[in-house]
């Protein structure tokens, strides 16, 4: 059964299908960045949420058989524990899931996108794992649950809004946890993935491989 086109939760958060195949091997959840502090509505023409759309539609392509989800985020900002965007995205895991249960679950994420996608990941099934593009991650997000799970991590080396110094202490920490961490680094990409633009939807393909075919080895040695 294929995702309808769009769902709209309580919090008023919107779950929209990019690409929804009758039969998907996956499914791919992408989650826009946003500030550090701001309960304003995000808007159709948020520019981070449709900085995301481009991105979506790289994977898309690339992986015809995945199932692919945009998620709208109910507020723009992270507000101290981030529990409002937290909760819209585990609400789009569940969404998908209750249509299409059963199948692995990438959640890939811009920015503050890639904080959730990393909070995500250490929560288990149907989540397989997770894609940062120029992430921020804070030291001491938490790290429990990672054993075992892959992360794909993309930034750009002229990012001056999350310099990539400034993951590395949660990074290393994940993988002192026993997170499966994958690098990799646009030359010159900056935080707004705009120049460069192609390499970095190859990296985020590529990374939503590398997750699934992990994530598919260890169920096979299962």
């Amino acid at each position: 059964m294929s995702y309808p086109h769009s769902n709209r939760a309580a919090s008023g958060a919107v779950l929209s299908a990019v690409r929804s195949p009758a039969a998907p091997a996956a499914a791919v959840l992408v989650l826009h960045g946003g500030s550090a502090d701001s309960l304003l509505p995000v808007g159709k023409c948020s520019l981070a949420a449709l900085r995301l759309f481009p991105v979506a539609r790289a994977v898309a392509r690339s992986m015809p058989d995945a199932g692919v989800y945009r998620l709208r985020n109910s507020v723009r900002g992270w507000n101290g524990d981030g529990a409002a965007v937290l909760g819209d995205a585990r609400w789009a895991v569940s969404s998908i899931a209750s249509v299409q249960p059963g199948l692995p679950v990438v959640v890939g994420g811009h920015s503050m996108g890639g904080r959730v996608a990393a909070h995500l990941a250490g929560e288990g099934t149907p989540v397989v794992g997770a894609v940062g593009l120029a992430p921020w991650l804070e030291p001491n997000d938490p790290v429990s649950g990672l054993r075992g799970v892959p992360i794909s991590v993309v930034q750009g080396s002229a990012d001056r809004t999350i310099p990539t110094r400034s993951t590395e202490l949660w990074l290393s920490r994940a993988a002192a946890a026993g997170a499966l961490v994958q690098r990799a680094e646009v030359d010159h990409g900056e935080h707004a993935m705009l120049r460069h633009y192609r390499r970095w939807h190859r990296l985020c393909v590529g990374g939503v491989t590398v997750v699934l075919d992990s994530a598919r080895r260890t169920v096979d040695r299962s």
